[in-house]
């Protein structure tokens, strides 16, 4: 009874820290860094690497999707192989595709390494090589891989595994799992663009390596590389930047070095960042404002946004990331508006979300000293969300789950934290095997990530899967209505088209309709729903041929767009293609689009000519378009033209 009565008192004393009594020191990196890690830690090493192999594997079958477009396979400089690389270097991520100066996107976007990445890919392997899109997705697949088993190499040495310890249930290895498990990861490995993430962070971490390294082993050669390293990971994404505060805050917190030594250490980082932001300036022309305002929704989802609304929605995103980070269900490749709605600061999710963010940065400030991990984590978090967060930058959309990709470290070292290191000891003043009831929580997580990556990883395998995936999770999204019905006018109209299946057609242009005007009514200006719509009245005309209603969605088209060569180029075509159908409504069509829209309320000489001469090139004299030429040619200061329409109109009409 003594004993016990003994033991029991120990225990009270262990759990009340005696008072004035200062944090402990953090451990020096002598000997955890040191040589030997593949010798000892290659199994874990591969288990990370296998990991990423089955969770991802299925992904080399895919082809491009999405903005891998712009980068890839219609990029002018990326096309050109190896004699393409100055180009990409010299310019805008999208001047390859663009082929002229774009300012689409608050701050431009310079990411030239992961395009240059590809470029090589296509000078070794050749552009018209039917596998260089499996050769992609294979690297994308290894540098992840490779990524993981870095954040585990750099976590041995922050977190060594105690005397007796087991590397399955350490903090290192716990941690670099679940962040090669997290679902949010999916669109970065799987979409061949999102090499520039993998890249960013990897070059991030291989910095924060090389810093460590060096006040381990004292060697300026790392202290090169951890600039180096920065650099390029910058040149992959500016999320890289971030570390230019997480590296300090790293040996800050898990050393003992000065914080002079810490300052002159990040030297070389500095120095990095400020040769890619020169680097940026001569490829850009500008920082961060080129000066255009972009009013385009889809470009910038905060026009018409009060200042109130904007700030309130952005902090309604910034809860949403907490929520994806612990439940990353459902997932999404669309965030654009209205997926993510409109709120004011009258919405208690926008207010629950600021007061938890002004929560845990004030409690990190207060106990980082204190050489707790979990204010360490949220540090890191808070700083690699920071740039992308649409509070000091916009990014062009509200949200995304590739954003993640960076924070989800922090996410990843405090779950490894708190399951091998916190639980264990909350359970052990109850049991005598702590670390058995620990994993049974954290096998039961695992096993979740794994499912939903699985599951999540297919809907990337063309633009139909991943449309449709999207358009039932993102259903208030304009885009992912717009582009889910693109996926099935390429891919199932097109293949219908010449088909005598009328009721099959006839279904599907429905299910086109629904959505293209359901993506209207979410965005009434949206110009490539508006485009679509343009193609899918013509499907429905090539169903019914009701020419009035076809001409009447063409108006309300034109009316939105008028100028937009893609629809115009479109319209032309269906000009020439209606050269048969009824004549009276066609020339009716010509008046109102030529003379009443373009002459009298645009004031567009030039295009109210060429609509009307589509009614004279019909070679049918009608007074109506005849004397709508003869004001035009007025107008345009060409009298014989002019007399020439009236006297043809007048023959008509005597």
């Amino acid at each position: 009874m003594a004993a016990k009565q003994k033991q029991q008192a120990n225990k009270a004393t262990a759990k009340t820290p005696a008072r004035n009594v200062r944090p402990a020191a953090a451990p020096a990196l002598t000997s955890t860094f040191q040589p030997g890690f593949w010798q000892h830690h290659w199994m874990p090493a591969a288990l990370l690497m296998v990991l990423a192999f089955v969770l991802y594997g299925a992904s080399i079958a895919y082809g491009y999707m999405l903005d891998d477009q712009l980068i890839i396979w219609q990029n002018a400089y990326v096309q050109k192989g190896f004699a393409g690389l100055g180009d990409i270097f010299a310019y805008d991520s999208f001047m390859g595709y663009f082929q002229k100066q774009q300012f689409l996107l608050e701050g431009g976007r310079y990411r030239p390494l992961s395009l240059a990445t590809f470029a090589i890919e296509i000078g070794v392997f050749g552009k018209d090589n039917a596998n260089l899109t499996h050769i992609s997705h294979f690297i994308n697949i290894l540098l992840y891989g490779a990524t993981g088993i870095l954040l585990y190499r750099i976590l041995l040495g922050l977190f060594p595994i105690k005397e007796g310890g087991r590397w399955f249930f350490s903090v290192p290895f716990i941690a670099s799992v679940l962040f090669v498990l997290h679902p949010l990861h999916s669109e970065c490995v799987a979409n061949i663009k999102g090499r520039d993430e993998i890249l960013a962070l990897l070059g991030s971490l291989a910095a924060l390596y090389a810093t460590l390294k060096y006040f381990d082993t004292r060697q300026t050669l790392w202290l090169i590389l951890s600039g180096v390293f920065l650099l390029l990971g910058v040149l992959a994404k500016e999320n890289a930047l971030t570390f230019l505060a997480v590296i300090p805050l790293t040996v800050l917190f898990f050393t003992n070095v000065s914080g002079g030594r810490n300052f002159s250490a990040s030297i070389p980082l500095a120095l990095a960042a400020l040769v890619f932001i020169f680097i940026r300036y001569k490829a850009l022309g500008y920082m961060l404002n080129h000066g255009n305002d972009t009013t385009d929704l889809m470009n910038n989802p905060f026009v018409g946004m009060t200042g109130g609304e904007r700030l309130a929605t952005i902090f309604l995103t910034l809860g949403w990331y907490v929520k994806l980070l612990f439940v990353p269900h459902p997932l999404t490749h669309d965030y654009y508006p209205y997926h993510v709605p409109k709120v004011g600061w009258s919405d208690w999710r926008a207010l629950l979300s600021l007061a938890l963010y002004v929560g845990m940065g004030v409690w990190a400030l207060m106990n980082v000293k204190k050489r707790k991990v979990p204010a360490y984590t949220i540090l890191f978090y808070l700083f690699t969300l920071s740039i992308v967060s649409n509070l000091f930058v916009s990014v062009g959309t509200f949200m995304n789950e590739r954003f993640l990709y960076t924070p989800s470290v922090a996410f990843c070292i405090l779950a490894g934290w708190f399951f091998a290191r916190k639980l264990p000891d909350l359970i052990k003043e109850q049991q005598d095997r702590p670390a058995i009831l620990a994993a049974m929580p954290l096998v039961v997580i695992a096993g979740l990530f794994a499912f939903v990556t699985i599951t999540r990883v297919p809907d990337w395998k063309d633009p139909m899967s991943l449309n449709r995936a999207a358009v039932r999770v993102s259903e208030n999204s304009a885009r992912s209505h717009c582009f889910y019905v693109t996926a099935l006018y390429k891919d199932e109209y097109m293949k219908l088209k010449e088909s005598k299946d009328v009721a099959a057609k006839d279904a599907l242009v429905d299910t086109m309709e629904y959505h293209i005007n359901r993506s209207l009514q979410i965005n009434p200006d949206y110009g490539a729903a508006l485009i679509m719509k343009g193609a899918v009245a013509a499907a429905r005309f090539d169903i019914d041929h009701q020419l009035d209603k076809f001409f009447h969605e063409m108006e309300y088209i034109m009316e939105k767009i008028p100028y937009n060569p893609n629809f115009r180029e479109f319209l032309d075509k269906y000009m020439d293609y209606l050269t048969a159908a009824n004549a009276e409504k066609y020339m009716a069509f010509c008046h109102r689009v030529g003379y009443d829209f373009f002459f009298k309320k645009k004031k567009d000489l030039k295009t109210a000519e060429k609509f009307l001469i589509y009614g004279l090139n019909r070679q049918y004299e009608d007074i109506r378009i005849l004397d709508d030429l003869s004001e035009v040619y007025t107008a345009m200061g060409n009298p014989a033209k002019a007399a020439e329409m009236k006297a043809r109109a007048d023959a008509e009409r005597y």
